[in-house]
């Protein structure tokens, strides 16, 4: 049973509980002092206006914010949303929550308007963070930013976290959002009847439009699968596009899940990069002309330069020649507005993979964007529980896309906070997160480049990059450097060649031969998220210039790719010894 209850069922079961106030009721009251009205809808649903003296309180905050506009638990709230199911629903989880005097608007703020009652400019107090938030008040909804690391000789100092081209940390709103899932709403989907089970659906289905929405796809004849992380999402559309004819064309700028699951399927063709790091088109369309090419797979953002590809033109030169398209949006999926565009347009991308771990959620979620159609004509990717819609003794029938992929029980929890930590983005603005790291990036590859000494990679322009910077000290290993910014300047970075040794080995080659030096082994990678700022990277310039000088304070040691450091108390003129095994 993969629907055994509708929204509608859902809105219906709630309304069974719920009380509901007519507007004409709600406008005639005389006293609204005492009473609260809370608007729940999403941000951008509210630029046409809401009630005068609402308080904008998005759905998905509702349980962790609501607390702080309604004083006690017999407080009089009216809730509402566009048409009346969501608030019916959001007044449902408020009794359950113990508040004793809660209704719904009937036909919401639609029937309110239509009844010619009055609508002022916006809602009131507290929008959840976004464009109306500045960006200390982003940065307050991260708890890491208070966290304190141990340093060498100094005991401990705020932790700068400049890692987010692996991991990002989840916000306040979003840890609330998964936490009350796990605590309060812990079921397993469309296979129940029981509250919780229905609660569960509804919170998962919930997640595909959120989804859809951050990447502008439709959901008729496109269709979104969940997968555990980017890596199993692009497995599976290896998966789909395994039986088709033809090769798949990768480039050398790929992270190795955007090669190696490809490579394993059949023969792969590489479109080169230039000593730069940017993607060669003239060498993919010759691979195009030349080749029977069923899909071409490449990033949305390097997630060792943060080189941006051409994506338009990639997937116009694609279906020019009669093949697909997979972006691996791992790194931009939470850096910069993407759209995927309707499958009509010749420049539309036709998958798209991401996950959650590096959009501000907690790890073990992610997704693949594809064509319905495609994604329902083959065998599912892992077949068992939830896949099929009947089984005989001697033969299946299996359900369409995305249930035909999902095999056994998804990671419900993980989805609904990739789902919140999406919603959480949009709040904001792709466009104003894209502006706020662009912004910090100028200011890091700038200092970077004053500093002297220090061997860039990528291009010089921020706006051409995603937030990352990757660049090698002269004379001193990436491993010893990454180690003096964390031990001493309680500096996260990433250090190695970062799972894309094709695009690193490519990088460091040119870079040395230009310079007529050595070889390096690795490089350092720098890269900024919502909640730092000029003094994050300020005090990445800071101990950049200590490394540069040799100016660290500890002794240092490695033993294979495990570095060991203690204070020294002055500079040390050894900065590292190799101890055998």
């Amino acid at each position: 049973m993969t629907q055994a209850w509708t929204l509608e069922a859902l809105v219906k079961d709630a309304l069974g509980r719920v009380p509901e106030i007519a507007a004409e009721e709600l406008h005639r009251g005389t006293s609204r002092q005492e009473m609260v009205l809370l608007d729940v809808r999403e941000a951008e649903e509210t630029a046409g206006g809401a009630l005068e003296g609402a308080v904008h309180l998005p759905r998905g905050l509702l349980e962790l914010r609501v607390s702080e506009h309604v004083a006690s638990s017999d407080t009089p709230v009216v809730v509402y949303c566009g048409g009346g199911n969501r608030s019916a629903l959001a007044a449902d989880v408020l009794l359950k929550m113990g508040y004793t005097r809660v209704r719904s608007l009937a036909g919401g703020i639609e029937r309110w308007r239509r009844l010619g009652l009055p609508i002022s400019g916006g809602p009131g107090v507290r929008p959840p963070p976004g464009k109306k938030l500045g960006w200390d008040e982003v940065r307050r909804e991260f708890a890491i930013v208070a966290r304190c690391v141990p340093v060498l000789g100094e005991g401990e100092r705020a932790l700068v976290y400049m890692d987010h081209a692996a991991s990002t940390h989840a916000p306040a709103s979003v840890l609330g959002a998964y936490t009350e899932f796990v605590a309060r709403e812990y079921a397993n989907i469309h296979r129940g009847t029981h509250h919780l089970s229905r609660k569960a659906t509804e919170r998962f289905e919930e997640c595909y439009g959120i989804i859809a929405r951050h990447v502008g796809a439709e959901l008729q004849r496109g269709t979104i699968c969940f997968t555990g992380n980017t890596t199993q999402a692009i497995d599976l559309c290896a998966h789909v596009m395994a039986e088709r004819p033809g090769q798949v064309v990768t480039t050398e700028m790929e992270h190795h899940s955007n090669e190696l699951p490809h490579r394993r399927r059949g023969p792969t063709l590489r479109a080169r990069v230039t000593d730069e790091g940017e993607l060669d088109l003239g060498h993919l369309e010759e691979l195009l002309r030349g080749n029977r090419v069923k899909l071409v797979a490449v990033t949305a953002g390097s997630n060792v330069t943060g080189v941006m590809p051409d994506l338009r033109r990639v997937a116009r030169l694609a279906h020019e020649h009669g093949a697909l398209v997979l972006v691996d949006a791992a790194q931009a999926l939470a850096r910069m507005p993407i759209d995927v565009r309707d499958l009509d347009d010749p420049e539309h991308i036709d998958f798209l993979a991401g996950a959650g771990h590096k959009a501000y959620a907690p790890f073990g979620a992610g997704f693949l964007y594809g064509p319905r159609a495609l994604m329902s004509e083959v065998s599912p990717y892992i077949p068992g529980g939830g896949t099929a819609a009947r089984v005989t003794a001697n033969g299946v029938e299996y359900l369409p896309a995305p249930d035909r992929h999902h095999g056994g029980t998804p990671n419900i929890a993980g989805v609904v906070g990739m789902a919140r930590a999406l919603a959480f983005l949009q709040a904001i603005g792709m466009e104003e997160v894209r502006e706020h790291e662009v912004r910090l990036t100028e200011r890091m590859l700038g200092g970077l480049r004053e500093l002297g000494g220090i061997t860039l990679y990528g291009p010089p322009e921020a706006h051409k990059r995603l937030g990352v910077a990757t660049f090698n000290v002269d004379g001193v290993s990436d491993l010893l450097t990454a180690a003096v910014l964390s031990e001493e300047g309680a500096i996260a970075v990433r250090n190695g060649r970062f799972c894309s040794h094709l695009y690193m080995d490519k990088l460091l080659a040119a870079r040395a031969k230009a310079a007529g030096g050595e070889v390096p082994t690795g490089a350092v990678r720098a890269s900024v998220g919502l909640y730092n700022d000029e003094s994050d990277v300020d005090r990445l310039l800071e101990y950049v210039r200590k490394v540069r000088d040799r100016q660290w304070r500890g002794r240092y040691q490695v033993k294979g790719d495990v570095v060991s450091a203690e204070f020294a108390g002055r500079c040390a003129d050894k900065w590292m010894e190799a101890t055998k095994d």
